[in-house]
């Protein structure tokens, strides 16, 4: 899809596309995300995401490529006096039907949301997303942390929401006259509703989507998330985008992306990785 990813570009008013429909299939901002809402189109996106940093107090940066710097003083209110403001904009980009998804963990998710519900309104709440895999790394003085939260909250109420399913493994082949059971190489299934706690393997070295990117999500969470939120030809934003697997996931579903990062290093590498996507085959997600 070389021809649909438009060139690395910084924002600027005058530069950007001012009308919903004006935007290109794909394009890669250089810039930090508290500029966007002067640059895009305010209403226009229908799924925001944003995986910021944690507040983890570390440096973090891959083997060879790009990284970014998550050290804060443990001062918390300054980490919420440069994180609010940006999510403040990212709710004015917002289209009425509308989403953002905030992706965080234990360091700062808790104020995180007592803010977020201040800005966006309780009511506007609509689920906490738990991430839930299995790595490496265990302690003597606390339960081992795998897990992130993902905060949802809608513009209004008439926010998008596709339900969706998931498969759920049984350890019997009998018990369920009224359902349908089905089988593949884990077991005997059937589809459930989709609930807020998602396990799915985190990224490991030798995984052939993992990229040189140092807190890099997997595409199967970004694809769920997309499908869960938007329909095809929708704006999908990711406006601290890393190395791109929000942009990817959109791609290949059939949205429309915007992807931005204040390092150069980043874009270009999520550049690279939606050149060489092709989209996904009917059938090949999850759920009926």
């Amino acid at each position: 899809m070389t021809s649909d990813v438009v060139a690395i570009s910084s924002p600027a008013p005058g530069r950007m596309p001012t009308e919903r429909s004006s935007v290109p299939p794909v394009m890669l901002l250089q810039g930090d995300a508290g500029t966007a809402g002067a640059c895009l189109p305010a209403g226009s996106f229908d799924l925001l995401y944003v995986d910021p940093p944690f507040f983890s107090g570390r440096r973090r940066r891959g083997r060879a490529g790009p990284g970014f710097r998550d050290q804060w003083g443990d001062d918390i209110d300054r980490y919420q006096g440069w994180l609010m403001p940006r999510l403040a904009g990212m709710r004015d980009l917002l289209a009425p039907s509308g989403s953002l998804i905030v992706h965080l963990d234990w360091h700062a998710v808790h104020p995180v949301k007592v803010a977020l519900d201040h800005l966006f309104g309780r009511a506007q709440f609509i689920n906490e997303i738990i991430w839930s895999y299995r790595t490496g790394g265990t302690s003597a003085r606390w339960l081992a942390r795998k897990h992130d939260t993902l905060l949802l909250y809608a513009r209004t109420p008439d926010y998008k929401f596709h339900p969706l399913r998931e498969r759920s493994y049984l350890r019997h082949h009998y018990g369920f006259g009224n359902v349908t059971i089905l089988r593949d190489a884990r077991g005997p299934y059937r589809w459930t509703g989709l609930r807020d706690v998602w396990e799915i393997p985190a990224l490991r070295g030798n995984m052939p989507e993992r990229v040189d990117f140092p807190t890099q999500k997997p595409l199967a969470l970004l694809r769920r998330i997309v499908r869960l939120l938007t329909d095809p030809r929708d704006l999908v934003g990711d406006l601290m985008c890393g190395s791109g697997t929000t942009l990817v996931a959109a791609a290949q579903l059939g949205r429309r992306a915007i992807g931005m990062d204040f390092s150069r290093e980043a874009l270009m590498l999520a550049a690279r990785r939606l050149r060489e996507i092709e989209p996904l085959l009917p059938g090949t997600e999850d759920g009926p």
